[in-house]
C-alpha cells in the first residue's frame, strides 16, 4: 500500500475524475438490516470512494476481485488496477478489502486533482 502510483497524465486524470457511460457502470449494492440488499451501481472512481466509505448501519456489496478489471476497462488506469488487484488479494477480510481499495481510490482521485488542477494542490 505505501508503494506510490505514477501521477497520471492529464487524459488519465479526466478519466480518473469523470462518471463513465452507463453502460460501463459497475454494479454495487447495499446491505441495509432488516431490509436487505439494496441493488446500485458505481459510475466513477469518486463515487466508488463515497459508497466504500464506513458506515456502521450498512455494508458495502461489490465484488472486490472484478474491481480491478472494471477500473482497467471502464476508466483504463492499469497501474490503479494493478494495485488493486494486489491490495484485495493480501486483505484479510471483506472488510478490510472496502478500506484498502477506498484509500487507494482515495490517493489515485487526489493525483487526478493534482493534475488538473496543479494551481490549486
Amino acid at each position: 500500500m505505501n508503494r506510490p502510483m505514477t501521477p497520471p497524465n492529464e487524459e488519465l486524470a479526466g478519466r480518473i475524475l469523470s462518471p463513465v457511460p452507463y453502460r460501463d457502470r459497475f454494479p454495487a449494492g447495499r446491505l441495509k438490516p432488516p431490509v436487505g440488499i439494496m441493488p446500485g451501481d458505481v459510475r466513477s472512481l469518486r463515487e466508488l470512494h463515497g459508497f466504500l466509505a464506513p458506515d456502521e448501519r450498512t455494508l458495502p456489496g461489490l465484488n472486490l476481485a472484478k474491481l480491478p478489471q472494471w477500473v482497467e476497462r471502464a476508466i483504463g488506469d492499469r497501474e490503479l488496477a494493478e494495485r488493486l488487484a494486489e491490495d484485495v488479494a493480501t486483505a484479510g477480510t471483506y472488510v478490510e478489502g472496502c478500506l484498502r481499495v477506498r484509500e487507494r481510490v482515495g490517493q489515485r482521485i487526489e493525483q487526478a486533482r493534482e493534475a488538473t488542477q496543479p494551481w490549486i494542490a
